[in-house]
């Protein structure tokens, strides 16, 4: 696995798709917070503009604002001090540029990296990027470090349901463990939001670098389905930029090149169709094949995984879908 989760699509997809779908529950793990807490997903143009950044949260918690930015991380990147001063500072200048800052002139913003692999050795709560010079007082910005893959399974599980998804980067994660946690999570969230965060967890058991093979034993605990949906997208993904690739250096292949469409086309389709909780019709299903072309896999991916189902269907409606 390499620096960003980003160079994982499947890791990458399910970690945006359920700070989406549960941003209260993955606020309310990093808070400590029991009382009152609303979230909600923060989109701005800097966000936009900068596919690295992978999630900001608006928080409230009794009454006071706050912004939560994440960042997941398969290992600390050597800039990870930099880009959280410049993320921080492009947001701070966005609020006010988007008039989104209200009375107050920009909400605090706090930065959270959190890893799913690294080094052995334990990290400190905090990293920072200095601005002032060693013998001035401090002026630049702190972030916190959350290495979930060096807590325990109890420790994650103390924060909520939502945190068992990455039980099995835990660092005394095993098989036992493993079948607890599934029987825990089915028991404490409804069947919907077991069948999320359930492939959530397998998928993210990927990123796993202790070697344990936790993914496998996962696999057999979850319905069959739910994991070979998800197997099935993600292979699908990289056989269709495996025939891209092919199709850059031996132009003219238009069979391949339509085979290469069917392929990537068939998993998503299906995913579609599973957000829908229908079939598509042949139109749906040819502007979904247009759009794969133009757009790319991992496009519709993010717009598969982060619209609502009556949402998506007007984006397959769209003459021209973004």
């Amino acid at each position: 696995m390499t620096d960003s989760v980003e160079e994982n699509d499947s890791v990458d997809l399910i970690l945006r798709h359920v700070s989406h779908r549960f941003p209260e529950d993955l606020a309310r793990g990093l808070l400590g917070v029991e009382g009152p807490l609303s979230a909600t997903v923060l989109e701005t143009q800097v966000a936009s503009r900068h596919r690295q950044l992978d999630r900001t949260l608006d928080v409230e918690v009794k009454g006071k604002r706050r912004l939560l930015h994440l960042e997941w991380q398969g290992e600390m990147p050597a800039n990870m001090p930099f880009r959280s001063y410049e993320y921080q500072s492009l947001m701070a200048l966005a609020m006010v540029a988007e008039s989104r800052a209200g009375s107050q002139l920009v909400p605090p913003i706090e930065s959270v990296v959190v890893l799913l692999g690294g080094r052995a050795e334990p990290w400190p709560p905090h990293g920072s990027y200095r601005l002032s010079p060693p013998d001035a007082p401090f002026s630049g910005v702190h972030f916190r470090i959350e290495p979930v893959y060096q807590r325990t399974v109890a420790e994650l599980a103390a924060r909520g349901p939502f945190w068992l998804i990455f039980a099995p980067l835990a660092v005394d994660a095993d098989e036992p463990r493993m079948r607890r946690v599934v029987d825990d999570l089915r028991a404490q969230v409804s069947p919907e939001a077991f069948e999320e965060l359930g492939v959530a967890m397998a998928v993210l058991a990927e990123a796993d670098q202790r070697g344990r093979d936790l993914r496998t034993v996962i696999r057999t605990l979850l319905p069959r389905e739910l994991v070979m949906n998800n197997w099935i997208f993600r292979e699908g993904l990289e056989e269709g930029r495996q025939k891209g690739r092919e199709e850059g250096r031996e132009e003219g292949r238009e069979e391949g090149r339509e085979e290469g469409l069917q392929k990537g086309l068939a998993p998503l389709a299906h995913l579609f169709e599973r957000r829908l909780r229908r079939l598509l019709t042949p139109a749906e299903r040819a502007t979904l094949a247009e759009r794969l072309l133009q757009q790319g896999a991992e496009r519709l991916g993010d717009v598969v995984l982060d619209l609502s189902a009556e949402d998506l269907a007007s984006w397959l409606a769209a003459t021209n879908g973004h």
